[in-house]
């Protein structure tokens, strides 16, 4: 079973809130990780997007081909110094499963 569970995409929809006045740096930042993110192993999408009527609110689509991939991506140094720059309020996820 442990194996079969390994093996299931990790599909994830989060809405970041940046800090106030920090949008320009927090979108900078979220384009240098997804760069880096997409050259992972096991990364099959990872995107994000700016909300058009509160600038310092931004949805990432993750999508990991299975659980080892995405905890590899956040214990990589390009994921720590994304959230050490302390240029985000919140963060809520959600997971998607089965999303094609």
């Amino acid at each position: 079973m442990q194996d079969q569970v390994s093996t299931v995409a990790v599909r994830k929809i989060a809405r970041i809130i940046g800090k106030p006045g920090q949008s320009q740096q927090l979108r900078l930042a979220l384009a240098k990780l997804e760069s880096a993110t997409r050259r992972e192993p096991g990364c099959v999408e990872f995107a994000f997007f700016q909300a058009i009527s509160d600038h310092d609110s931004f949805v990432l689509l993750e999508h990991f081909s299975d659980q080892s991939a995405f905890d590899s991506h956040m214990k990589l140094e390009h994921t720590q110094a994304f959230f050490s720059a302390q240029l985000v309020s919140s963060v809520t996820a959600v997971d998607v499963p089965g999303l094609r």
